[in-house]
């Protein structure tokens, strides 16, 4: 029996290169903005509200975005040959909706309802190290020393990041929220795995393949806002404007994005970008008024996030790599 497989495409031409080094960036900018927007909304809505409100507007703007593509690929002349892809069967779609969408959200929600944000965002840096060690596991390769080496120092560096706001941040329901968030931790290592194994072959746009999973996914947190608002949680008119924003202005673009590159890098390095996150929305407050410059151990940790994140760039981006997950991927 083979070993299951996780796709990881060729990054050796300049062009793959700069595409990627710019997806990244795009990544890392949308998941900083999506921080800021749900921040917003939570004053004027209930998590539940909220949880069901970003994926909702999300599959919306994926279902938009597919009619769209779709009817302007009927008015011009097809340039590339048309994309065969095996439907998901309902076991698939129903591990990557719960997992990658509903499990996700409602653990997370509930992480951070129980301890505050800060031990949950803690728990959540670990994320690139386990996705490494489980993908490593699962396709049967030697992580590569120095990958596991740089993306530890990422990992510490977010570590530094997050520790000085621990103070205060014990809450009476500790143990509940550490473990939801470690099971959100799981559940999107999980996600970005099985995914990636699941459409190793694909080749093409990412909207039909993500739409039925935030489809699916969404309607579990559609019934938790119900519920919420039946009885009489506040949903305020401007919160539904900012979710709509949210979902199809910054999470539809950040979704699509992310998946190509689950896709192309790997999940492991579409979970190391995540660490660049807490940061970018920190200086990005701080530069704004909204909160104090980063101290020394957080500025420290900034260095050291980056530094880890771009050796593993460049080890990614290096020409012989992509010879190497080629021949791994035939074994």
């Amino acid at each position: 029996m083979s070993a299951p497989r996780v796709a990881t495409r060729s990054v050796s031409s300049s062009t793959d290169r700069v595409r990627l080094a710019l997806e990244s960036l795009a990544l890392v900018v949308l998941l900083a903005a999506t921080w800021v927007v749900a921040g917003y909304t939570l004053e004027g809505a209930g998590v539940g509200v909220v949880s069901a409100g970003r994926t909702g507007f999300a599959a919306l703007g994926l279902l938009l975005l597919a009619l769209l593509s779709r009817r302007g690929g009927r008015r011009s002349a097809p340039t590339h040959p048309p994309v065969s892809a095996r439907r998901y069967t309902w076991w698939q779609l129903g591990v990557l909706a719960f997992t990658g969408v509903a499990g996700y959200t409602m653990l997370s929600t509930i992480a951070i309802a129980f301890a505050g944000p800060t031990i949950p965002s803690l728990i959540l840096a670990l994320s690139p190290v386990v996705v490494l060690l489980l993908e490593s596991l699962l396709t049967r390769a030697r992580v590569r020393p120095l990958v596991l080496v740089a993306t530890v120092i990422a990992i510490a560096g977010a570590v530094l990041y997050i520790v000085p706001r621990l103070r205060g941040a014990a809450e009476p329901g500790l143990v509940w929220g550490v473990l939801a968030a470690v099971g959100a931790m799981l559940s999107m290592a999980v996600y970005g795995l099985y995914f990636a194994h699941v459409n190793r072959d694909y080749r093409g746009p990412m909207t039909p393949r993500i739409l039925p999973v935030f489809t699916l996914g969404s309607m579990p947190l559609v019934v938790w806002a119900a519920a919420e608002v039946s009885g009489g949680g506040p949903v305020a008119l401007v919160t539904l404007i900012a979710l709509l924003v949210l979902g199809l202005g910054i999470y539809v673009p950040a979704y699509v994005v992310q998946h190509r590159i689950i896709l192309t890098a790997g999940p492991a390095y579409a979970a190391l970008l995540g660490l660049a996150v807490p940061p970018v929305v920190g200086v990005a407050s701080a530069a704004v008024g909204l909160s104090p410059l980063p101290g020394p151990m957080q500025a420290g940790g900034i260095v050291l996030t980056l530094a880890g994140m771009l050796a593993v760039i460049r080890m990614k981006f290096h020409p012989s790599n992509s010879t190497k997950n080629k021949k791994e991927s035939r074994r």
